[in-house]
């Protein structure tokens, strides 16, 4: 591609990503060099917030910019972002940012600290989380050391009274294929990883019409838009439970889930369909994989509209045979009287239970076979 076609290409996405916010601009793909932007939304959660603030201050990297973003807060969150302000005020590498706007939900917040952002480096952190102090040092020296990676990303734990952070060396930091980690568990949340700024501008902005799951989506985004990517083992990142106010409403949430569950699952395919990226088989069948699990969620809550959503969407998609005699049976299984597929489900699980527990219960290893009968003493 030429450099007036990458500029047209990139000037074409820029303008597609700003229509997809609400803000209706999206970053600007240069970045500072070497420096850090740590990207805080919250929502009534000051009490939080300062330990927040006081883990993203005690970081051990520099230079750093740290990022508020008030998503319409009524508590005295100016306050306490104002006093880490005045507290950070004699380190000149260090700068604390504040943006506060109408009540629009994470991934509006996510998307307003992208925009304002600066840093060749993004790192996000909810508001009631926090992280260890060497997390930023660690992934971008991992980031320099693998310049072909866009992304790294490392453990999770609880939060805990008081916090162990075991010792971590980017000498145990091991590169891998991003098509590895489709739709894992193991990124699904934005605070486990670090970004390079690019893989964020290219991925695009956060789904602002999604409840829940948008950062999964978002990270599937981000996979696709780089193809290597760092693993360092250990815990970085400490993930608090609390009964406070939280962005996301979690009361919907529940009431919702399965409805949710596929238009996430929708709104990934549609990107594999829109990046051309169905001829990858491990991207495929981790999709496959996931929507066949929302069948059968669909079908157990009892809602065979949503199972036969996912079916279609599973469709979509270059699976193989085995797969969509799996998904014709359960298509005709979504027409049977509520509440006999998750009867004839559990009695499924537990006869697939008995077999595989076979071998434990009394059979021994002959060859290639199995025989009755306890092994000879």
């Amino acid at each position: 591609m030429t450099a007036t076609l990458r500029q047209f290409a990139m000037g074409s996405d820029a303008h597609e990503h700003s229509r997809r916010t609400g803000h209706g601009q999206w970053m600007n793909p240069a970045g500072q060099a070497d420096l850090a932007s740590i990207i805080i939304p919250t929502f009534n959660r000051s009490s939080l917030l300062d330990e927040a603030l006081a883990s993203a201050a005690a970081q051990r990297y520099r230079p750093l910019e740290i990022i508020v973003v008030d998503d319409g807060s009524t508590d005295d969150t100016a306050a306490v972002v104002n006093h880490w302000r005045e507290l950070l005020a004699d380190d000149s590498q260090v700068i604390v940012r504040y943006f506060p706007q109408s009540n629009s939900g994470v991934s509006s917040a996510r998307n307003r600290g992208l925009i304002e952002s600066r840093g060749d480096f993004i790192q996000f952190l909810d508001s009631d989380d926090i992280l260890n102090p060497e997390k930023l040092s660690l992934h971008i020296a991992c980031l320099k050391r693998n310049p072909q990676c866009g992304y790294v990303f490392s453990d999770w734990m609880r939060f805990a009274e008081p916090i162990q952070w075991e010792p971590i060396s980017v000498k145990d930091a091991a590169e891998m294929d991003s098509a590895e980690l489709y739709c894992s568990p193991r990124v699904r949340w934005t605070m486990v990883g670090m970004y390079r700024r690019k893989a964020v501008y290219e991925a695009g902005p956060y789904c602002e019409d999604m409840v829940t799951g948008e950062d999964k989506e978002f990270n599937l985004r981000v996979l696709l838009a780089t193809a290597r990517v760092v693993y360092l083992p250990g815990n970085l990142f400490a993930s608090r439970d609390h009964s406070s106010g939280r962005i996301t409403d979690s009361h919907n949430v529940g009431q919702n889930r399965l409805l949710f569950a596929v238009a996430l699952h929708r709104r990934m395919t549609e990107s594999a369909i829109a990046q051309g990226r169905l001829n990858n088989a491990r991207l495929v069948n981790s999709l496959a994989k996931g929507l066949t699990g929302v069948v059968v969620d669909a079908l157990e809550g009892g809602r065979g509209d949503l199972a036969y959503e996912a079916i279609e969407l599973c469709r979509k998609m270059p699976i193989g045979m085995g797969r969509r005699v799996r998904l014709a049976i359960y298509q005709i299984l979504s027409l049977l009287p509520q509440g006999v597929f998750p009867r004839l489900w559990r009695a499924w699980l537990k006869i697939r239970r008995a077999i595989f527990e076979i071998p434990k219960r009394g059979l021994r290893r002959v060859g290639h076979g199995w025989r009755a009968g306890k092994p000879n003493s």
